[in-house]
């Protein structure tokens, strides 16, 4: 049931299509640079927008989707926890096993990463909510949240590049009229 969410995510309109967007960019940087916050958002978003438009048609992988999700939120709970020393290894092992249904030595594979690279995990869904956010803050600006102004959004805010996400909102904003 994971492979609609995996294709979603790493291929159209996730990283792929995200990657072919930047290369439309007049910026050379913009082109080749890019934040966790908004590449990993960016892949977070398009499965829950494909979510969201009736993609999974199945209801096995709706629900893989939202599984998804929820191992994501999960990893910000963990990164945080971790690097504000207010969870040991241990308990972030046990804790992805329970809150997520991680097998044990999958769960220990994941906490080291977290610790090797501190907030590379909890990008995903903090990227995805304020992604959310901003394509609000773009349907009340256009005064639309129709097909087409989904489109534009789409188009607006991946073409920008994979800038931060204040940059990225400054960005897409200046195109919602």
């Amino acid at each position: 049931p994971g492979i609609p969410t995996t294709a979603v995510h790493e291929a159209y309109p996730g990283h792929h299509w995200h990657l072919v967007m930047s290369k439309a960019n007049p910026s050379r940087l913009r082109q080749v640079y890019r934040t966790p916050y908004f590449s990993e958002g960016w892949a977070l978003y398009a499965e829950r927008m494909m979510r969201e438009q009736g993609f999974f048609t199945d209801l096995a992988h709706e629900m893989n989707q939202y599984e998804a999700t929820i191992f994501r939120a999960a990893r910000i709970v963990v990164d945080t926890s971790l690097h504000m020393g207010e969870m040991t290894w241990d308990e972030a092992v046990t804790f992805m096993t329970t809150k997520t249904g991680l097998t044990e030595p999958t769960a220990k594979a994941e906490v080291t990463r977290y610790c090797a690279w501190p907030t590379q995990a909890s990008s995903y869904l903090t990227g995805c909510l304020e992604i959310v956010r901003i394509r609000e803050a773009f349907f009340a600006k256009r005064g639309s949240s129709d097909t087409d102004a989904l489109r534009a959004f789409h188009d607006g805010i991946t073409s920008s590049g994979g800038l931060p996400i204040a940059l990225a909102e400054r960005a897409v904003l200046a195109t919602a009229y």
